[in-house]
């Protein structure tokens, strides 16, 4: 009986995927995988912190920039 359910196709893709699933959440817990992940998120959260700053300061060149194109029109119309 054991040997059918070893050549069936459908059966080995299962007893792959709970093998696959134990190993994940084994490796999961592990504190070098938590260790990893907790540094890969604190790397994401300084690159967007980074980023929302560089946008911050682009907003505000071009807002200078805006206004002082007005300024000059104004003046010109004078």
């Amino acid at each position: 009986m054991w040997l059918k359910c070893l050549k069936n196709e459908k059966f080995l893709y299962f007893a792959g995927g709970v093998a696959a699933a134990t190993l994940g959440v084994k490796t999961f817990k592990s504190d070098k995988a938590r260790d990893l992940c907790v540094k890969g998120l604190a790397k994401g959260m300084k690159l967007q912190k980074d980023a929302q700053e560089a946008f911050q300061n682009v907003k505000e060149d071009a807002t200078d920039l805006c206004h002082d194109a007005k300024q000059q029109a104004d003046s010109g119309n004078e």
